[in-house]
């Protein structure tokens, strides 16, 4: 199974109209958020999306009960989760976690437990295994954060390889 894998996308409506074009240009079976939504009302940007998304919530989206009212209202397949959503898909165990603890996040990644993990808040791509987990942060759809030109990306993951591959959005 494919898998988008998005984080931080801080209302950047453009850029997340690409990347629903992406992912549904890519086939992916489900996307996963891994949090920073930030305003509810920027959900509509994802009418689009062709197949189902499952997410956790930020450090900064503070409105959550809205996140839910807009996606219902938007007919949006859009699953919510506050802070941790544990995956089983096709024999890997995936962990999501917005990733603002830093020690959460290694931990979720050492312990052993998991086959990937998929965080963002960093705004920095991730893609390394430690052990026999994948650690896996997409980027963010921010083209610059603090004034750092990072470039907004997401991922793509694969269930049968336990691997991923990030895109640019432009």
């Amino acid at each position: 199974m494919k898998i988008g894998v998005l984080s931080d996308t801080h209302d950047q409506q453009e850029l997340i109209v690409q990347c629903v074009n992406m992912l549904n240009d890519a086939h992916v079976d489900l996307v996963i958020h891994c949090g920073d939504w930030i305003s509810p009302f920027i959900l509509h940007a994802f009418k689009g999306l062709k197949m189902p998304m499952q997410g956790v919530f930020g450090n900064n989206d503070g409105d959550k009960f809205r996140h839910l009212k807009f996606s219902q209202q938007y007919g949006l397949n859009i699953t919510f989760e506050d802070r941790f959503l544990e995956l089983s898909i096709d024999h890997r165990k995936i962990a999501v976690f917005h990733g603002d603890y830093q020690g959460i996040v290694d931990a979720l990644v050492t312990c052993g437990a998991y086959d990937a993990v998929f965080h963002g808040h960093t705004h920095q791509k991730i893609n390394e295994t430690v052990g026999k987990t994948l650690s896996l942060n997409p980027g963010s759809l921010m083209k610059a954060t603090l004034g750092e030109p990072l470039g907004a990306s997401f991922a793509i993951y694969d269930t049968k390889t336990n691997q991923a591959e990030h895109y640019s959005v432009e």
